[in-house]
């Protein structure tokens, strides 16, 4: 018997003016928490180590339930193009972002499901192992590809990345597996090396 789905809002108090890491903010942090231990998640502002509830308004259920699978998180607010790493390591679970998201969402993503109703930033679902991830919008360069400077074949190894819009260069560079839709323009070098 599957549990109740429990959803999770995190609005931004205000508009943030340096990068959000927020590779904290992902189901698996989430799982079996209250909604109290959740607002003390550490995320970093800058070089800046604080708190989710300094950040975020956090709203949800007064425990999260221990199925990761049940979670959703929704994050918005003005100013979420400057969130990176979000879903970093996550393993269930769902994200949605109402609006754009920085580089490095999905980040070495092993699994679960991220939407992004707005623009990505590069790097979306850098090295990601399995997973969903799709942007309503446009995304930016090496989506599902390895890092700069690493070996052939260390990019994306499975799930699914669809970009409804148009994405930059060097898209799913040193990808293994997995797949990639883009259903407007991308720049050069497609699935290079």
């Amino acid at each position: 018997m599957s549990q109740e789905k429990a959803t999770f809002y995190l609005k931004l108090k205000v508009k943030p003016i340096v990068p959000l890491d927020c590779r904290t903010i992902k189901p698996d942090n989430f799982v079996g928490k209250s909604i109290n231990d959740i607002r003390k998640l550490r995320i970093y502002e800058g070089g800046r180590r604080t708190v989710l509830e300094e950040i975020f308004d956090v709203e949800g259920p007064t425990t999260a339930p221990n199925d990761i699978n049940a979670i959703e998180l929704v994050i918005m607010g003005e100013g979420t193009h400057k969130i990176r790493y979000l879903g970093y390591r996550m393993t269930g679970g769902k994200i949605i972002v109402k609006g754009d998201v920085g580089p490095l969402a999905g980040y070495k993503m092993a699994n679960g499901t991220i939407v992004i109703e707005g623009n990505a930033g590069s790097w979306l679902g850098a090295k990601m192992k399995n997973g969903f991830i799709e942007v309503r919008g446009d995304a930016g360069d090496f989506i599902g590809a390895k890092l700069q400077g690493e070996k052939p074949g260390k990019g994306m190894k499975g799930g699914m990345i669809i970009i409804h819009g148009n994405a930059g260069s060097n898209i799913g560079a040193g990808m293994k597996k997995g797949a990639i839709i883009i259903e407007g323009n991308a720049g050069n070098s497609v699935g290079a090396y």
